[in-house]
């Protein structure tokens, strides 16, 4: 008994507390930015943990208060490491993005939308597996005549989001 109340009790408590404090977390998490030396995301389980078998071992187990405390505080770390281990750090070191960097393009044949003039911009397309997206584009070097729509040319080079290109051929030679 603490403050009149059972062990049990306080358990149970504790545990509804960690219930709600991770919906919250689940809802809101994305808001906060835990970097201090406590994350939530491992204290509230391990609150939760040690409640439940805290639970468990008052009910079930004839051992004194403080030993119950301290099984389910060490198999509770030990369930946190395993959880913190094995989900926690690969979901946050997994991207959730499928979005591909500029410089994937370099290289790449794209299919000219808005006809590149031969001093100024026009519009291309590039196609990938995730989809579709254009890009304004000129030219890499000076040329003699303009590609015009529905032409392919090969991306040299991306700088602040304009594409140089240059006339696609099959062989270069």
């Amino acid at each position: 008994m603490i403050a009149g109340y059972p062990l049990d009790t306080i358990y149970l408590y504790v545990l509804i507390g960690c219930t709600v404090i991770s919906i919250f977390l689940f809802i809101f998490g994305d808001i906060f930015d835990f970097d201090g030396p406590i994350d939530p995301m491992l204290i509230i389980p391990w609150l939760a943990f040690t409640s439940l078998i805290g639970i468990v071992g008052e009910k079930f187990f004839d051992l004194s208060s403080l030993v119950v405390f301290l099984i389910s505080g060490g198999l509770s770390t030990i369930i946190v490491f395993l959880m913190n281990f094995y989900i926690l750090v690969p979901l946050r070191n997994s991207e959730s993005s499928i979005s591909v960097s500029e410089r994937d393009f370099e290289g790449r044949k794209a299919t000219v939308i808005t006809p590149i003039p031969l001093k100024g911009m026009g519009e291309i397309k590039i196609s990938s597996v995730t989809g579709s997206i254009t890009r304004p584009a000129t030219y890499y070097e000076p040329q003699e005549k303009e590609v015009a729509a529905g032409g392919e040319v090969l991306i040299i080079e991306i700088k602040d989001r304009i594409c140089y290109v240059v006339p696609y051929h099959e062989n270069f030679i």
